[in-house]
């Protein structure tokens, strides 16, 4: 239903709007398999804060199924070779990593697969910034993990409480996690609220060990989901199938982190985050620094955001009140009653009905006063209704003259009048907002000055109106010469600027050689052989239009004072 309303609101946009959207390229590398929930939840926020900037198309979602295969090096050398080979020539612009293992695996061998790629993490538990301090291209936003407020939760929930046991296992995040949690054990009893309340911590078990201990423990316990993957027989532990089995199994309350992935297959609940919300804020960052905004100024974010959620069946199991739980709780699958389930119907019905009954009322008292008024304002309206199409008619007659001359203006303050091509504000416009995005992107961008050799003496000894002529022939020449990926402009005088996108130089100079050439062959009345001089410069980090043009007017001003009918580099 989620993903329905999402496709429905985003046509919407699309019939008001339409959808303008950037041309980058984003991965998205999930940790886990898309039938896992959490991923797929993390999956689907991404999709939704990018959905209305970047082409369907454009977003690359790949699964490492690191669960079924945690700390495998075999298999992970694979995903490299399929990495490597996928994305060889369609190298991403942004990459996303979802939760540890993915983090992980961009952290050793990301510069290898997608060297200086920015990235943007989140769904990191164990997150340690001295694993980053040497890469200024990572950013993003830790998970985290409450255990302590998980821990501090359960004990004001059952205050006959003597002894809580943390779950994990040894593998991974659940490793990780199982060493944070050591820590906390230590320090527990010197800082709990409730000393009487011991820690136990459970990492070595099989599935049919666990769910036989779990069924033996003492009512004065309650238990708290770490993070686990696997037994201790290698067996995968699945959250939608083992999960359910292991609550009705334990005759204790079980308690979670990770909301959307245990809420409503037996857990009572606990502090918990969203991996939707968590995912869409991933994505809104990655769009900030697509944007332009520079990595290093997005500050990492420590941990997600936990709130106390709760399954309706399981307090009511456990006995446990509503008026125990925090005051900003998440109740789900909470029953209502029938006015709850229809409130907004049956108060729209009763106002309504209310008001129907005053109408007739007072229909009733003053019938034949509104047949009179209703005769006179259907003259009225019949009246007001010709002079209203009348006006919308006169207006959009103005309008539809309004938008033919600001599209003529536009024109014209972007076209050159002469040779019909964009002149030098059109120019700045359009390489000062490729240079932005090349500053992001480091692509290749190679930027020519070619100025018309002897062109006074043309004007001198032919006259201005053969000089036109000229310009004309050139700027024709240059414009069927040069790629369809490129752009000419009409800059001054007999100067044309060449923009040659995702070109270096060596390629450039390949290009510019012949359109002189092909200026060479140009034929105008009596003129003779039509040489140019060329300034070419190539794009550089940190450049902009100024600069790239600066280095180009210094080398054609070189080539001019060497002879003309030259091409130097700046």
């Amino acid at each position: 239903m989620q993903n329905q309303f999402f496709v429905i609101f985003i046509f919407m946009y699309w019939l008001c709007h339409g959808l303008a959207y950037a041309s980058d390229n984003v991965l998205l590398l999930n940790s886990y398999h898309p039938q896992y929930r959490w991923t797929d939840e993390i999956t689907r926020g991404v999709q939704v804060s990018l959905a209305l900037d970047i082409k369907p198309e454009s977003l690359h979602v790949e699964y490492m199924d690191k669960r079924r295969f945690i700390d495998d090096p075999i298999y992970s050398q694979k995903l490299i070779d399929l990495l490597q080979y996928k994305y060889k020539h369609n190298k991403p612009d942004i990459v996303i990593t979802s939760d540890d293992a993915a983090y992980y695996f961009i952290l050793e061998f990301g510069e290898q697969l997608f060297p200086g790629v920015p990235i943007v993490f989140c769904g990191v538990n164990v997150f340690d910034p001295q694993s980053i301090s040497n890469r200024n291209n990572i950013t993003g936003i830790a998970e985290g993990m409450d255990i302590l407020g998980n821990l501090e939760l359960i004990t004001s929930l059952h205050p006959k409480l003597r002894k809580i046991i943390m779950i994990g296992d040894t593998t991974g995040l659940g490793l990780r996690m199982v060493n944070s949690a050591k820590l906390i054990k230590q320090d527990w009893q010197n800082k709990s609220k409730n000393p009487d309340v011991a820690l136990d911590i459970w990492d070595s078990f099989s599935l049919e060990e666990l769910f036989q201990k779990v069924n033996e423990l003492p009512t004065d316990t309650a238990i708290l989901m770490l993070a686990v993957h696997k037994d201790r027989l290698g067996k995968y532990f699945s959250f939608e199938e083992h999960l359910p089995v292991l609550s009705a199994k334990s005759k204790v309350p079980i308690y979670g982190m990770w909301g959307a992935l245990m809420i409503g297959r037996g857990v009572v609940g606990g502090m918990m985050n969203d991996p939707y919300e968590h995912g869409f804020n991933t994505g809104k960052m990655a769009l900030e620094i697509l944007s332009g905004t520079p990595i290093t100024q997005l500050q990492i974010k420590t941990s997600a955001v936990y709130k106390p959620r709760f399954d309706y069946a399981q307090l009511q199991r456990f006995g446990l009140e509503k008026s125990l739980l925090p005051k900003n709780s998440v109740i789900y699958n909470q029953p209502f009653s029938v006015y709850q389930k229809n409130k907004q119907l049956i108060n729209t019905v009763a106002l309504v009905f209310i008001i129907l009954v005053l109408l007739i009322t007072f229909l009733v008292k003053n019938i034949s006063q509104r047949v009179n008024a209703q005769k006179e304002l259907y003259k009225y309206n019949q009246k007001l209704d010709a002079t209203v199409k009348k006006r919308t008619f006169e207006l959009e007659q103005r309008n539809d003259e309004l938008r033919i001359i600001s599209k003529s203006m536009n024109q014209l303050a972007h076209t050159d009048s002469l040779t019909g091509l964009n002149n030098r504000r059109a120019a700045e416009k359009n390489i000062s907002a490729y240079l932005k995005r090349y500053n992001i992107t480091f692509k290749h961008f190679s930027l020519a000055i070619l100025d018309i050799d002897h062109f006074k003496m043309v004007n001198d000894n032919f006259g201005h109106q053969i000089g036109d002529k000229v310009l004309e022939a050139i700027a024709e020449t240059l414009t069927i010469s040069i790629r369809p990926s490129d752009r000419v402009y009409r800059w001054g005088g007999e100067e044309f600027l060449v923009e040659l996108s995702e070109t270096p130089i060596s390629d450039a100079t390949n290009i510019l050689n012949r359109l002189a050439a092909n200026i060479r062959k140009v034929r105008v009345h009596n003129v003779g052989v039509i040489t140019v001089s060329i300034g070419v410069s190539e794009f550089v980090k940190n450049d902009d239009f100024d600069s790239i043009v600066k280095r180009a007017d210094d080398a054609l001003y070189r080539a001019k004072n060497s002879g003309r009918d030259k091409l130097e580099i700046g």
